[in-house]
């Protein structure tokens, strides 16, 4: 496999050359994976979604990686851009979600993202902690960044609250991707014009509001509501909005760290271009573009923003 089909993880992944019992010739996918990732590819499977890679391993007990085989969607490919596309990733998200909403009872292997998680771990040990380390670590980072941390923990704290109240309300709580990533990302796969959506290697029982905000914008939002109430969830749009601006800081927490490692020593100009768009999400609860690779003219506004001193003067009131 090449590097870009690998991710970032770490783990071991590869495809493999098979021959079927008939003779027929093929490859795919084995992936070591923990034992949450075994047992949730193996329960969409079960549930028959044609919108995820089908999967099966032989060991779905152990709790460590242990191999995983699965369907090979051949090189990651960006999808098309338009409504079309858009919708057809509504419906094949709203369907998984849907399924499984409110149904922790059958998934006990699931890690519930319970108060616990959000303020004792994601805003915390995952992100926040590692901003403040890199600015004791580091007198570039701290000189070039220091100031915005008293507010970074302030919105990090506020995103948390809104959280676990999520988690408290339960009526949104469904397996979860964890780290669906923009369009141009590579955990939405385009295979034969359809989404297949992958890796979910971050999935938890969590409010399904955390898997829309970095893929979808207001308008397409309104899509996979759509979507939602075809598959018979009852929730009224007014609600699903204002849940929706909630959960808006996810991305920006979720990849503030590596964001961090890709600014490295600077400079901003050339190396912080996705730490800008994390910062700015986080403090403004804003998502002023829902790329990796977001447009020159936005990062020349973020770094304007940035060295005037105003990027942290810019969050609105919570």
């Amino acid at each position: 496999m090449t590097e870009d089909e690998r991710g970032w993880s770490g783990v071991e992944v590869r495809r493999v050359e098979i021959t079927y019992a008939d003779g027929q010739r093929g490859s795919m996918i084995f992936k070591e994976a923990a034992l949450k990732e075994r047992l949730a590819m193996e329960r969409l499977t079960d549930q028959g979604h044609r919108n995820t890679p089908a999967a099966f391993s032989p060991d779905i007990e152990t709790d460590e990686p242990k191999w995983m085989a699965m369907e090979d969607l051949g090189r990651i490919k960006t999808p098309p851009p338009g409504p079309n596309w858009t919708s057809r990733g509504a419906e094949a998200l709203a369907k998984i979600h849907a399924r499984n909403l409110r149904r922790g009872s059958e998934m006990p292997w699931l890690p519930h993202a319970d108060r616990k998680y959000w303020e004792d771990y994601l805003v915390t040990q995952l992100t926040v902690d590692h901003f403040e380390a890199c600015a004791e670590q580091n007198p570039d980072f701290r000189q070039e960044f220091g100031a915005y941390l008293p507010l970074l923990r302030e919105k990090a704290n506020i995103f948390a609250r809104d959280m676990a109240s999520l988690y408290s309300e339960k009526n949104s709580l469904t397996l979860t991707h964890g780290d669906l990533q923009s369009v141009d990302g590579s955990h939405v796969h385009y295979y034969k014009g359809e989404p297949y959506i992958i890796d979910f290697g971050f999935c938890h029982y969590a409010p399904f509001y955390i898997d829309l905000v970095g893929y979808f914008n207001h308008e397409d939002a309104k899509m996979y509501y759509n979507e939602l109430i075809a598959n018979g969830v009852s929730l009224s749009y007014a609600d699903f909005y204002e849940r929706l601006r909630a959960a808006f800081r996810y991305s920006g927490l979720i990849y503030l760290y590596p964001s961090i490692r890709q600014w490295s020593s600077g400079p901003t100009e050339l190396t912080g271009k996705r730490l800008l768009q994390m910062l700015k999400i986080i403090l403004t609860g804003d998502f002023p573009e829902r790329k990796i690779d977001y447009s020159n003219p936005l990062f020349s506004k973020l770094l304007k923003e940035h060295n005037s001193g105003t990027l942290h003067l810019c969050s609105h009131a919570d």
